[in-house]
């Protein structure tokens, strides 16, 4: 784990970590509550984006500081497979079915993102390559696919160079986009409804001037090893229950 040292300027972990669980809340009343083209929700899912990047640049550091790769890695699977019914119920108001038992949650996919670190460091060549198109092809099931894979690693790779973190960002939230762009297209949206749908995800830039301004300190103990797992599957609980009635 990260070690106390004396206060410096800036944001700490867990500075980082309550902006992240903050912006996600936001998003996900907006998803819950808000008409998506409406100005209110744009402007929460604006806001919203904040949280992959965020997450995605944490998981990064704890993977870094952790004392045991196992442990993390299984807390975060064990949190998945929690927050599997909630993460559906929440989009769907329904138990699991034919179109829904495979939409796995966000966690799933941070759980790739934890692999796809360790086979970074430990692998190369064909072999490191292999396994990452293997965890991003697995992602594909999960909340933020390959996109959070592509920010988890650029982070981590260039946690030294903000310039080429910011470039290789801009380059995968571009491709995201056109990606999105063109499945909304091939569903048969109109020009301004595909804009309106995509328009929001470009506030992961938000994100950037957060990441930029974290200090490297842990900061103050938060319970930071549950409360980000224990918050989302009962945040998504509650709000699919408001959402859907009881």
């Amino acid at each position: 784990m990260a070690t106390n040292k004396p206060f410096s300027p800036g944001l700490t972990g867990s500075g980082l970590k309550l902006i992240a669980i903050g912006c996600m809340l936001i998003d996900h009343i907006a998803w819950a509550f808000a008409d998506t083209l409406s100005p209110l929700g744009f402007g929460m899912h604006l806001i919203g984006r904040i949280t992959a990047p965020v997450i995605c640049f944490m998981l990064g550091e704890g993977y870094r500081h952790t004392r045991s790769f196992p442990r993390y890695l299984g807390r975060m699977a064990v949190f998945a497979v929690l927050s599997y019914l909630p993460f559906i119920y929440f989009l769907t108001g329904s138990l699991p079915d034919g179109n829904s038992f495979l939409s796995l949650n966000m966690l799933y996919t941070l759980t790739l993102c934890l692999l796809a670190l360790r086979v970074d460091e430990r692998l190369k060549g064909t072999d490191r390559n292999f396994a990452l198109a293997l965890l991003g092809l697995l992602s594909l099931f999960g909340d933020w696919p390959v996109v959070a894979l592509l920010y988890t690693l650029n982070f981590a790779r260039n946690r030294r160079d903000f310039s080429r973190m910011v470039r290789n960002f801009a380059w995968i939230t571009g491709g995201f986009v056109l990606v999105f762009g063109y499945q909304y297209w091939q569903m048969g949206m109109e020009p301004m409804e595909i804009w309106g749908n995509l328009a929001f995800q470009f506030g992961t830039f938000l994100a950037l001037p957060f990441i930029r301004l974290y200090n490297g300190q842990k900061g103050r103990n938060i319970g930071e090893k549950w409360l980000f797992y224990f918050f989302y599957p009962v945040h998504l609980t509650l709000l699919a229950l408001l959402h859907w009635g009881i």
